[in-house]
């Protein structure tokens, strides 16, 4: 099978991992993006072992240990100033051989993009259509311009236009809760990922580095209920104002026209991805909720698994279908699990709330050890 060329949609972690493999292995492709400069919004990224070993293997390992910080303790607790439970991650890194990170969303783009010859990533390009004839692939873009390959790749997000082509159109799920998200200059507790929970909202401290923290605060809500950026901080600040581990502190030293707000959506695992020469990668193929912090890990694995597939098949639509048959089961029990997490982090009522704290207090750690092993201690392998 001689590939002329992959067409990747989607300039984000997932399609910029992806060219970085392809490259690795000899494969041609482009990088087409709908934005008119290369840039990633949002705050804090979990980086676990899992997509660390990947990062490593294609030479950005280096980078992201400059700009995040290393993670050795995962809490869960109370609003009222409880642990409800203490996780030490250093065992289960020993046996995975690498690290757990929490990185600035940009920066590890910005560092994926740095290893990326000029030219590879071609900006204001939006994908509007995508065909397949016997003489390839070919993508249509607003302006009026196409591209022609031999495969698409689908890493457009969680409203992917290569995802509505193959299966149609379709709604995300929408998971009750909306999620404000922060950086702010300050010092954390270092090494420790805490999140702590209320009645129906939970609020997440993580380090990014000695002196900046990534938080999240998910709360209950109706579907699209947006807050002004202007309103955000003084919103939060009421809805937190009673809670412990300085949580009102670091809403407050956070700038309001610096907080994001984005619904918590996904969509119910599919067993196919792949039609003929194209199929889809990331949260086009498989969008979480962000409550395991795996949706960039998988996608991160996505590109290494499938570029092996690629060199090892000889026909492309074969190695499309062995790449989805590989990934199906993982991503989809993913899903399901931090679509779990997420219900449970809805209860409201006062009783519930203290059923929920009898349960994670009472779970053992060797489940939560052996849960998170499945889930960080997997390994993408390498491209050959």
């Amino acid at each position: 099978m001689k590939i002329e060329e992959v067409l990747i949609v989607g300039g984000g972690i997932g399609g910029l991992t992806l060219a970085l493999a392809l490259r690795r292995a000899n494969i041609p492709c482009a990088v087409f993006e709908r934005a008119p400069e290369l840039k990633e919004v949002g705050a804090g990224i979990g980086v676990w072992t899992n997509a660390v070993k990947v990062l490593d293997r294609l030479g950005v390992g280096a980078r992201l240990r400059e700009t995040g910080a290393p993670v050795h303790i995962g809490e869960m607790c109370s609003a009222k100033g409880q642990v409800l439970s203490r996780t030490n991650l250093d065992q289960l890194v020993r046996e995975a051989g690498a690290a757990c990170y929490v990185v600035h969303r940009a920066e590890l783009h910005a560092a994926l993009a740095e290893q990326l010859p000029e030219g590879a990533i071609k900006t204001n390009h939006e994908c509007v259509a995508v065909e397949e004839d016997e003489a390839g692939v070919t993508i249509h873009f607003a302006d009026g311009t196409s591209a022609k390959g031999t495969l698409v790749v689908g890493a457009d997000g969680i409203n992917s236009i290569v995802r509505a082509h193959l299966w149609g159109p379709s709604k995300p799920r929408y998971a009750g809760q909306t999620c404000f998200r922060g950086v702010v200059k300050m010092k954390a507790d270092d090494g420790v990922v805490r999140e702590i929970h209320g009645a129906g909202r939970r609020f997440g401290i993580c380090p990014l580095s000695r002196d900046r923290i990534y938080w999240y605060a998910a709360l209950n809500a109706p579907e699209g209920k947006m807050v002004d950026f202007d309103e955000r901080q003084r919103f939060l600040l009421e809805e937190f104002k009673d809670w412990t581990w300085q949580v009102p502190k670091i809403i407050a030293a956070t700038p309001t026209e610096t907080i994001l707000q984005n619904d918590l959506v996904d969509r119910v695992p599919i067993t196919r991805w792949s039609k003929g020469a194209i199929t889809l990668l990331g949260d086009a193929a498989h969008p979480t909720t962000p409550n395991l912090g795996q949706g960039a890990c998988l996608a991160i694995e996505d590109a290494m698994i499938l570029t092996r597939h690629l060199v090892e098949y000889t026909n492309v639509a074969e190695a499309l279908q062995s790449y989805e048959r590989a990934r199906g089961k993982r991503t989809a029990a993913i899903v399901k699990q931090s679509w779990t997490f997420g219900a449970l982090a809805r209860w409201e009522n006062p009783f519930a709330v203290h059923l929920r704290e009898l349960l994670v207090r009472a779970t053992p750690q060797f489940l939560v050890q052996q849960t998170m092993r499945k889930q960080i201690g997997f390994d993408a392998g390498n491209l050959s």
